[in-house]
C-alpha cells in the first residue's frame, strides 16, 4: 500500500466499469449486410472483407492522406510512453531536483497535465461541436500544434514548461480525433463502416511497434529529448505540408470523393 499500487489500479478498475456502464445505457446499431444468405450467415470470406475495406480506401486519395497523416501522428506520438519517463531522469533531472520534486512526483505531474488537457479537449469538442465545414482543419491545425507543443516538449529543462506543453498538447487530440472521426463517418456507408475503420485503424496503427522500437533506443543512446522533439518537428512539418494537399483538402467534398473512386 506504500507506493500507491493498489489504489492506481482501483481507480483503473472502477474507471473501466464507468466505461462499461456507459456503453450498456448507449443504442449502438448495427447495420445490415446486404450480403447475408437467407440464413443469415455472411457469403464473404473474412479476408474477402478486409480486401473491400482496403480498396474502399486506396480508391479514395483524400481518405488513404488522411490515414497517411495519422501515421505520422503515431509515429511522433508512440515513443512517448518510453521517452517522456527518460526525460524527467535526466533531461529535467535539474530543475525538479531545485524544486524538490522526486522523479516519481514529476512524471506524475506530467502525467496529470497531460491527462487534465484530454479532459478538457474533450469537454471543447465536445461542447462546441466541431467543424461543419472544411473538417480536415480540424484535423491539421490541431496536429500542426500538437507536433509544436511537442517540439517544446522535448526541448524543455524546466518541469512546469514541459507540463504546460504535456497539458495543451494533449488538449488537442480529442479534438482532431473528433474531426477525423466525424469525416470518416460521414462518407463512409453504414454497413461498410466496420471493414473500412479496421482497416484505417490498422494501417495508422501499424507503425507504432517500430516507431517505439527504434525512438526508444535511440533515446536511451543520444538525448531523449532532441529525439522527441525531432519526432514532433516532423509532425508539424508534414501537417504543415498537407495544408497545400489538394487531395486531402477536397476530402470534405463527397461529390468529387465519389467521382474519384469511379475512376
Amino acid at each position: 500500500m506504500g507506493n500507491g499500487t493498489p489504489l492506481v489500479i482501483t481507480i483503473d478498475a472502477l474507471t473501466f466499469f464507468l466505461c462499461t456502464a456507459v456503453l450498456l445505457l448507449v443504442h449502438v446499431p448495427s447495420p445490415t449486410r446486404s450480403d447475408l444468405t437467407t440464413g443469415g450467415r455472411i457469403e464473404q470470406s473474412l479476408w474477402a472483407d478486409v480486401r473491400e475495406g482496403a480498396i474502399y480506401i486506396r480508391h479514395r486519395p483524400p481518405l488513404l492522406w488522411l490515414v497517411v497523416t495519422f501515421s505520422v501522428a503515431n509515429l511522433a506520438l508512440a515513443p512517448a510512453g518510453v521517452i517522456i519517463p527518460l526525460l524527467v531522469k535526466f533531461n529535467l533531472a535539474a530543475d525538479r531536483t531545485a524544486r524538490g520534486y522526486t522523479f516519481e512526483t514529476a512524471l506524475a505531474l506530467l502525467g496529470v497535465a497531460g491527462g487534465v488537457g484530454g479532459i478538457i479537449g474533450g469537454l471543447l469538442v465536445t461542447t462546441w461541436g466541431g467543424l461543419k465545414r472544411k473538417r480536415v482543419y480540424g484535423v491539421l491545425v490541431p496536429m500542426l500544434l500538437a507536433g509544436v507543443l511537442q517540439v517544446v516538449y522535448g526541448f524543455s529543462p524546466l518541469v512546469l514548461v514541459s507540463a504546460v506543453a504535456a497539458f495543451f498538447g494533449a488538449a488537442m487530440h480529442p479534438v482532431l480525433n473528433a474531426h477525423s472521426q466525424a469525416i470518416w463517418q460521414s462518407y463512409t456507408p453504414r454497413e461498410l463502416q466496420g471493414r473500412v475503420f479496421s482497416i484505417r485503424r490498422l494501417i495508422a496503427w501499424a507503425v507504432m511497434p517500430v516507431s517505439t522500437a527504434s525512438a526508444g533506443g535511440l533515446a536511451g543512446v543520444l538525448d531523449p529529448g532532441y529525439v522527441f522533439a525531432s519526432l514532433g518537428l516532423i509532425w508539424a512539418v508534414f501537417c504543415t505540408a498537407q495544408l497545400f494537399n489538394p487531395y486531402l483538402l477536397r476530402v470534405d467534398d463527397k461529390a468529387w470523393l465519389d467521382g474519384v473512386s469511379k475512376q
